[in-house]
């Protein structure tokens, strides 16, 4: 690339030598001076000292507010600073001489060390850096408006890096002040250029009025430094400023969301996040607790370190103009930045804080944040896996449109090339509809063509616009409508048109007819093979569903018997042996004692009491002997001895009562949606409905008021079904073999609410089977 071919490249080329030249001064004075950061102030003829930062060599030297300051490179500080106003920053000495509070003298000579050299190094990596970013994007796009914008970011950026590890503070602060005003200005700029095509009006003034508060709030911070007292408010506006420009980047893209497209939209979340993410230092540890508390938790020059990878963030988005769908990894990358960056803050916030309570606080709040990071992942890995089967399904639709496309257009150029090739002709044209698309191949004098719709399909329009000698429409077999026109131009000897040239182009347009719809149809037939494969990757996900519930459906069976087993043994057998042996005992003996007689007693009638629970609960006699409405009503008195209130509503509307294998069944069912809700659901209140009709069958309704679950985790976690709703697979293994469904309502705190649904022919229809 030229360098000096137009005036960009020139500018640019100055420009940056005008930065090397000052970052060269400027990094080589901070290396003779190291940062000293001590603020003095002037009290009754004596220099003292105001402030002291953590982060220059002051605070190494045990230098504190209050000290006096006696000497500056061997004179007196009284005779070296003369009067100059208070307060000042001890910036270009060698040796110092303080006199501490406790009345301790001390002499510190300033001399450059390692860390100083690995402060230097390293915001000169991050200047060049920034400096590499803005330049690459620049050689690539070099007459971009937006690319040269965001090359003018990069300075900024790297020109604020570069004076906030300076100690030549009086050029430095002229430096930063305009850095740090105009930086807000050129990001929001930037992101509104870059996302947002056509700006609107109000927006456009807004950056107007934002420019224009730039340039009078520049002007007065020019004029602060020059009369070396800057206000303390300044950096206060600043950051106010900074995070009033993040605000509105964010305000923008949401009002405009609804008219862009999808890859602006990519674009503006990888943006936005990018931006929010790499100022988070700034935000949370410089800006946010300088405002509110006047102290900020880390120095400048760290928590700007994010311009970095936001110049990165901003340079790949340039880069990828075709993102296709960022919404599949943004969140897991949102979700990522969010808990290292908190985790960072708490781990930064507990070595600061006073011990021992707030360290317990900040652990506790880790674990919370912990816990809050990986139900996300789990959240996001769940939509991320639907989002991508259906992107997938979309790129493979997309492919095929664009190979169908591609095909077309081949054919076209095809027949076009042979026709100009035989027939000396000036050019022809190839029209063909391809769904809603109009596809149109021109050659010779007809290669500049381009389709508009509606009248292209008219051969009086082609024929009256177009100096065209003959068209043969392409139309399909047995079809009235026109697909198409073969369009052949003039001669270039301008004869007429012979037979055989005639019946040539007749032959070209059966041979394009029959390639075009090969081509229809084999799309078609991809078409088809992608529906067949969702509807049979859909059939295999109800085989497995199927599949599950029928294990399900076993493993409650199982332990069914197996809870009827340990009753039998540990209850009615331990009876028995107990009983036979004490019988044994009395036919030696030959006599018994009363309260053996008593206790031998209690045995019988506890285990005939548990013989009739166990046959119950096996097969409700009572639903045979008293009726589907008595047996309801027994069971729910037995509920109420719980303590929870019952309601019964029955209304049989049917010519006949239930029979005996329909009033046993849907009492089974009804008995264990009930003890489903006195096991798990804690509920106060349980209501029981049946009521047939003719027409609608019939209808079971149990529901209560307890804690209710999510019914989504009964397809997609099995040990949540094993561990809680077997029962639920029981009962609707049951109605679909009756011919009915099952129904569920059910939300986390707001109860349940179980529909048994039973249509009265079905009900006839499956009395002859003999049911579970």
């Amino acid at each position: 690339m030229p360098l000096f071919n137009n005036k960009y490249h020139i500018r640019m080329v100055l420009a940056v030598l005008a930065f090397l030249c000052l970052a060269g001064y400027i990094h080589a004075e901070s290396f003779r001076h190291p940062y000293i950061g001590a603020l003095l102030e002037k009290t009754n003829s004596m220099w003292i000292v105001k402030e002291v930062n953590p982060s220059g060599k002051a605070a190494a030297w045990r230098m504190k507010p209050g000290d006096r300051v006696l000497t500056l490179d061997g004179e007196a500080a009284e005779t070296r600073l003369g009067e100059k106003r208070s307060p000042v920053s001890l910036v270009e000495i060698s040796a110092i001489g303080f006199k501490g509070v406790d009345g301790s003298v001390t002499l510190k000579s300033v001399a450059t060390d390692a860390g100083d050299a690995l402060k230097n190094g390293f915001a000169i990596g991050m200047e060049l850096a920034l400096l590499a970013i803005g330049l690459s994007a620049y050689r690539k796009n070099p007459n971009s408006r937006l690319v040269r914008q965001f090359t003018a970011i990069n300075f900024v950026m790297a020109l604020t890096i570069l004076t906030l590890y300076s100690t030549e503070l009086r050029l430095s602060d002229f430096i930063l002040s305009l850095s740090a005003i105009w930086l807000p200005y050129m990001l929001l700029s930037f992101c509104v250029s870059f996302v947002i095509r056509s700006v609107s009006g109000r927006l456009r003034n807004l950056l107007r009025t934002f420019r224009l508060f730039c340039v009078l709030f520049s002007g007065y911070a020019v004029y602060a430094v020059a009369g070396e007292q800057i206000p303390g408010w300044i950096r206060e506006a600043v950051h106010v400023v900074f995070l009033l420009a993040l605000l509105l980047v964010v305000i923008a893209v949401g009002v405009y969301w609804r008219v862009i497209d999808r890859i602006e939209k990519n674009q503006a979340l990888v943006l936005v996040t990018g931006l929010y993410f790499s100022l988070l230092p700034y935000v949370f540890l410089y800006a946010l607790p300088d405002l509110i508390r006047g102290d900020a938790l880390v120095s400048p020059e760290y928590a700007l370190t994010g311009l970095v990878p936001l110049s990165s963030t901003m340079l790949y988005v340039l880069r990828k103009r075709s993102l296709i769908d960022m919404k599949l990894y943004m969140p897991r990358v949102l979700i990522h930045s969010l808990y290292f960056g908190a985790v960072f803050i708490l781990f930064l916030l507990a070595s600061r804080l006073p011990q021992p309570f707030w360290p317990a606080l900040l652990f506790l709040a880790f674990l919370a944040v912990t816990l809050i990071y990986r139900t996300s992942l789990r959240w996001s890995g769940r939509n991320a896996g639907k989002r991508k089967e259906w992107l997938d399904r979309q790129t493979l639709k997309l492919s095929i449109q664009t190979a169908e496309a591609r095909n077309i257009r081949d054919i076209l150029r095809m027949i076009g090339e042979v026709m100009d090739r035989v027939m000396d002709v000036t050019g022809s044209c190839l029209i063909w509809r391809d769904g809603s698309r109009l596809i149109v191949h021109g050659t010779g004098a007809y290669a500049s063509l381009t389709p508009e719709e509606g009248e292209w399909l008219d051969p009086g329009f082609l024929q009256a616009r177009f100096d065209f000698i003959h068209i043969e429409p392409l139309r399909m077999d047995g079809e009235n409508e026109f697909e198409g026109y073969l369009c052949v131009g003039p001669k270039r000897n301008s004869s007429l048109m012979g037979a055989e040239e005639k019946e040539l182009i007749v032959s070209m347009r059966n041979e394009a007819i029959r390639l075009l719809i090969n081509v229809r149809s084999l799309s078609g037939l991809q078409q088809e093979y992608q529906r067949a494969k969702e509807q049979n990757a859909a059939f295999e996900r109800r085989v497995s569903d199927m599949r599950l519930e029928r294990r399900m459906l076993m493993e409650a069976q199982h332990a069914e018997r197996l809870r009827t087993t340990y009753f039998l043994h540990d209850q009615l057998l331990q009876n028995l042996i107990f009983l036979s042996r004490d019988l044994e005992e009395l036919a030696d003996r030959g006599k018994a004692e009363p309260k053996r007689v008593e206790t031998w007693l209690k045995c019988v009638y506890d285990s005939q009491r548990d013989i009739r629970l166990l046959c119950d609960d096996l097969h409700p006699a009572i639903a045979d002997k008293a009726g589907l409405e008595e047996a309801l009503h027994w069971l729910l008195r037995s509920v109420e001895e719980t303590g929870i209130h019952t309601t019964l509503s029955y209304e049989w509307g049917l010519a006949e009562p239930p029979d005996r294998l329909l009033r046993s069944n849907l009492f089974r069912m009804i008995r264990e949606l009930t003890n489903n809700a006195l096991k798990h659901a804690d509920a106060t209140s349980l209501e029981v409905r049946v009521r047939s009709h003719p027409e609608e069958g019939i209808h079971c309704l149990v529901s209560d008021n307890g804690r209710g679950f999510d019914p989504v985790t009964l397809y997609r976690d099995s040990r949540f079904l094993q561990e809680k709703h077997i029962g639920l697979i029981s009962v609707n293994a049951q109605i679909e073999y009756l011919g009915g469904e099952m129904e569920i309502q059910a939300a986390p705190g707001k109860g349940t609410r179980v529909m048994l649904k039973l249509s009265a022919y079905e009900r006839e229809e499956k009395h002859d089977g003999k049911l579970g």
